[in-house]
């Protein structure tokens, strides 16, 4: 009897729990996995790629060395042009004569090949003017040293106008010069006035006993004949004006 008792007290607390509101474990939200950004890769270079940037690359880089050595090869061909020409004209002035002249410029600058052509040839003939100029001062030097009969002369200039934008006169001047010399004399209004007016005469002797001032050729003096005189008009040396005078010669004898 206490038995079926206490199983009736249980009964009401049981179904009691029965009736209590359950919750499903499939209406709950399910976990988010966390999200992770990744990059893709970029797209790598396959070996054809690569070895086309590497051609493209030299073509380039030949292509700014051959623009750098075509300015190059000009730059030489015009000093070595301006040079030939400055050595020919020393050469005739100081020998009286003309020498043999080579054809300096080329059909087009253009042409890498035919420049580097012409500037080797340039090297070559500037190098043979040079030598000339080389030899043609050792003998000025031997007659200054051992002259003979004719290898000297005494020039004095006189009455000396020079006429110019400012005109002036100038002092008389006395200088020797030995064959086949040229030389840059200054006249000058007034030596003892600072800042005088004044204007450079280059005089020549040549080999060839002529007598040139200011690239005018004076005359012809054989040495058979000591002493001359003559009056004389030369351009000035910008060509801007006319220096006058009178001029006296002397050829040394031995």
């Amino acid at each position: 009897m206490r038995i079926l008792r206490t199983g009736f007290l249980f009964l009401p607390l049981l179904l009691a729990a029965c009736s209590l509101p359950t919750i499903s474990t499939s209406d709950r939200a399910p976990a988010q996995e966390p999200v992770v950004k990744t990059t893709e890769p970029s797209e790598a270079l396959t070996p054809k790629q690569t070895a086309k940037e590497a051609v493209v690359s030299n073509i380039e880089a030949s292509q700014e060395n051959n623009a750098e050595s075509h300015d190059e090869l000009l730059a030489q061909y015009k000093r070595l042009e301006l040079l030939a020409k400055q050595n020919v004209e020393e050469l005739e002035k100081r020998l009286g004569h003309s020498v043999d002249k080579k054809e300096l410029s080329i059909p087009s600058t253009d042409d890498s090949a035919l420049l580097k052509s012409k500037v080797s040839e340039l090297k070559d003939y500037t190098g043979q003017l040079t030598a000339q100029i080389v030899e043609l001062d050792q003998r000025v030097e031997q007659r200054r040293e051992h002259p003979n009969k004719g290898d000297v002369l005494q020039l004095h200039l006189s009455a000396v106008e020079v006429a110019k934008d400012r005109a002036f006169k100038a002092p008389s001047l006395v200088g020797k010069w030995v064959r086949g010399e040229s030389r840059i004399v200054k006249l000058t209004e007034n030596f003892l006035v600072e800042n005088a007016m004044s204007e450079p005469l280059n005089v020549t002797f040549t080999e060839s006993y002529q007598i040139v001032i200011n690239q005018k050729l004076i005359g012809t003096f054989a040495p058979t004949r000591s002493k001359y005189e003559l009056d004389f008009d030369a351009p000035t040396a910008d060509g801007a004006g006319e220096v006058s005078g009178t001029l006296k010669l002397r050829l040394e004898s031995e």
